[in-house]
């Protein structure tokens, strides 16, 4: 019985990590789809977000209200900076894949040395408090008010993000430029200004997952690799372009995760997570969601 309620209770932690995930992955996999930038950048960006949200909510003392926004802006800055003084110029200059990749990789290590130098090794972390206690006393699984905040607002962001590409002219643009960039710049799409804004989408997006994590786990510099790798594993297995996927993707990745530490130790999770991969690569190459290469 017991055995049973702690698997229990650690597939729903999967879950709420699982859509913790998913948010991690998103604004990856939409730039990575429609600008055609493995953006491993996105990981610095997240954690510069994170720490800021620390700053203003943690140190400052600021409402949440008024916090969270205020690392939303830094966030977005972040991004659309990397876009102008990073991206644009190399691509400008006819860079390839591999250069775009081999910069972002650099900045991506600049930002987490920089954070290092500002904030320490040892990273931060916010204390839950009152979010982690149970809602509903011995209802199993333990349900508390993180966990609902986690489940909805993933929800509620994924639901927007699909109402924005699906029912929306700029979504519209960017699901042409990313179909046929070519056909869609001679039908007068402004490329450069739709990719613009999916970077900025892309970072905005970041703020959620980061503050998530600065309440559970905490975040640290030395994470910024790891975000990134859990992203694009994210985006790989959800497919390229898919939003449901990403969500599904990072879901799947929770609760393999979560489920593996019933019988093994923490540190068999990430083997978890790229075996997963390399199965569903064997499979579906395109991932679960994603168009087969023509």
């Amino acid at each position: 019985m017991g055995s049973s309620v702690l698997l229990l209770n650690l597939l729903f932690d999967g879950l709420v990590l699982g859509c913790i995930y998913g948010l991690m992955g998103i604004g990856f996999s939409l730039l990575w789809w429609i600008s055609g930038i493995v953006h491993l950048a996105h990981g610095g960006v997240m954690l510069a977000g994170g720490f800021a949200l620390y700053v203003a909510f943690g140190a400052l003392g600021l409402p949440f209200v008024l916090a969270f926004p205020l690392a939303c802006v830094l966030a977005l800055a972040a991004g659309l900076a990397l876009d102008r003084f990073l991206y644009k110029p190399l691509i400008a200059r006819g860079t390839d894949e591999m250069g775009l990749l081999t910069a972002s990789l650099g900045t991506l290590i600049t930002m987490q040395y920089a954070l290092t130098l500002i904030f320490g090794p040892q990273g931060v972390t916010m204390d839950a408090d009152r979010l982690r206690a149970p809602l509903v006393p011995r209802l199993l699984p333990v349900f508390d008010l993180f966990a609902v905040l986690a489940i909805a607002a993933t929800a509620l962001i994924f639901v927007g993000l699909w109402f924005l590409m699906a029912r929306t002219r700029i979504g519209r643009e960017m699901r042409a430029v990313a179909e046929n960039r070519d056909l869609a710049r001679i039908l007068g799409t402004d490329i450069r200004a739709v990719q613009t804004l999916v970077g900025a989408v892309a970072a905005a997006l970041v703020m959620p997952a980061a503050a998530f994590l600065l309440f559970s786990t905490g975040i640290t510099p030395p994470e910024a690799l790891d975000i990134v790798l859990i992203a694009s594993v994210v985006a790989i297995i959800g497919g390229r372009g898919s939003i449901h996927g990403a969500l599904i993707g990072g879901i799947v990745i929770g609760i393999a995760e979560s489920a593996t530490t019933w019988q093994f130790a923490a540190g068999w999770r990430q083997l978890i997570t790229f075996a997963l991969l390399y199965a569903l690569l064997l499979v579906r190459p395109q991932g679960l969601f994603g168009k087969a290469a023509a």
